[in-house]
C-alpha cells in the first residue's frame, strides 16, 4: 500500500499553543464591537480605569490584549491629560491567528471575554 496523504497539526496555528512571553501587553475598554475592531489601548489598567471614568463607559470591562509588534505610547494631549495610550488605533482580533504588525493585537485567551467570542 501506498500513503496518498501526508497531514500536519501546528499548535500554535491551530490555538493549541502560543507563548506569550516575547508580546507586548495593553489593556482595552472593551466595548464588545465585533472583531476585528479599532480600540484605544493604553499601558497599564489605571489609564485604562481613568479614561472609562472620563468617557463614561463604567459598564464595560477592561480586558487584556497581546500584540507581536511592541506598542509605541505617548501622553495624551487631548481634554484628558496624562493618560499613556499607543500611538494610534489599535485593530483588535478575537485570537492570535492574524499577521503581525504594528497597532494590531489579540485579546488574552485567559479573559472571560474569550468565552463568547
Amino acid at each position: 500500500m501506498t500513503p496518498l496523504f501526508f497531514s500536519q497539526v501546528c499548535n500554535f496555528c491551530d490555538g493549541l499553543e502560543t507563548d506569550y512571553a516575547d508580546w507586548d501587553v495593553g489593556f482595552v475598554v472593551w466595548r464588545g464591537r465585533p472583531m476585528p475592531a479599532a480600540e484605544y489601548v493604553f499601558p497599564t489598567r489605571e489609564d485604562a480605569e481613568r479614561w472609562k471614568l472620563a468617557t463614561g463607559m463604567m459598564p464595560e470591562p477592561i480586558v487584556t490584549v497581546y500584540a507581536p509588534v511592541k506598542f509605541r505610547w505617548r501622553k495624551s494631549t487631548g481634554t484628558l491629560k496624562d493618560v499613556t495610550t499607543a500611538d494610534g488605533l489599535v485593530t483588535i482580533f478575537p485570537d492570535h491567528r492574524f499577521p503581525p504588525a504594528p497597532n494590531r493585537a489579540c485579546i488574552a485567551p485567559d479573559e472571560p471575554l474569550q468565552a463568547s467570542l
